[in-house]
């Protein structure tokens, strides 16, 4: 039996969004909606921390909150590119709290980014298709490899291989090459268990907490304690891949003090954490989405 309890001191929490609050590119359940408006209806923060869009993110997840408790959410998307917030009234702000687009990138750079992007489209014969759930993609594509999903999000374009995750490796190296041969301000990663992000040089989820939690106008508009990182048992956080080499959702886990609680809904074998981490992988019948509800109904 799992003993993983839920800690009833949170003050803030700090989550990835796919295969943590919703399966890819799918919306949150009923249910999932349900429980976040039960934390948010607490007084918890929710500082959402995604590779996603913002836009994906509001419809899939934000928007079906409850308009009253919005004010307590945060969103930080494109990796940590920019960081979004919403007023009383369950609107979101005219604009972000933070953004590093326009100062990381010059205009004419962000249409080479474009061509760069379309250049490996022809180069490996790829055919492309806008993002959906990976079900739908596998069906529609009949599981041809060189088929994918290319996102555009402006500040960070994402490729989307799920019917052949090889291919991947292959595009990363790619752009890679590219990036640095140019010294292009921005660098290739993988992402998730198929995707391959495209995103600005110095922008990761490390970036976009450290930003939050060292604006103190921010902190107490969301009425969090200044000194909140003296304080480990009063944030938490929530992710799938929390391995120190290649864990996207690691890099959250190293913007607080390594006391603060990290659970891992993926079965991930422990070997790969970071020594002296608090990093806990949930044990209970399900995983990712389905075992954080299955977390959040266990209070």
């Amino acid at each position: 039996m799992n003993q993983i309890k839920y800690n009833s001191n949170t003050k803030l929490v700090i989550a990835d969004v796919d295969e943590t609050i919703a399966d890819v590119y799918t919306d949150a359940t009923p249910e999932m909606i349900n429980e976040l408006n039960k934390i948010l209806s607490n007084g918890t923060v929710l500082f959402l921390v995604s590779g996603g869009g913002l836009q994906s993110i509001r419809e899939r997840v934000t928007d079906k909150l409850d308009a009253k408790l919005r004010h307590k959410v945060l969103i930080a998307h494109c990796s940590g590119a920019e960081v979004w917030g919403f007023d009383d009234t369950g609107n979101i702000n005219e604009k972000p709290y933070y953004g590093v687009y326009d100062e990381k990138m010059t205009e004419v750079q962000k249409l080479r980014w474009r061509e760069i992007v379309n250049g490996i489209v022809t180069k490996h014969n790829l055919k492309v298709f806008p993002a959906m759930p990976k079900p739908k993609f596998k069906d529609i594509t009949n599981g041809d490899r060189l088929s994918v999903m290319l996102v555009d999000r402006g500040p960070q374009i994402t490729f989307e291989c799920p019917n052949d995750e090889s291919l991947r490796s292959v595009i990363l190296a790619d752009l890679e090459l590219i990036y640095k041969a140019e010294n292009f301000p921005a660098h290739a990663k993988l992402a998730g268990v198929f995707a391959v992000d495209n995103i600005l040089e110095g922008v990761n989820k490390t970036f976009a907490i450290n930003n939050v939690l060292s604006n103190n106008e921010l902190m107490a508009k969301l009425n969090l304690p200044l000194d909140i990182l003296d304080n480990p048992e009063s944030i938490e956080i929530w992710g799938d891949k929390f391995h120190e080499v290649g864990g996207s959702d690691f890099l959250m886990s190293k913007a607080v003090p390594a006391e603060v609680r990290s659970i891992d809904f993926r079965d991930e074998p422990t070997e790969g954490f970071a020594k002296g981490y608090n990093i806990v992988v949930w044990q209970g019948a399900k995983h990712l989405h389905e075992g954080l509800l299955e977390y959040l109904q266990s209070v």
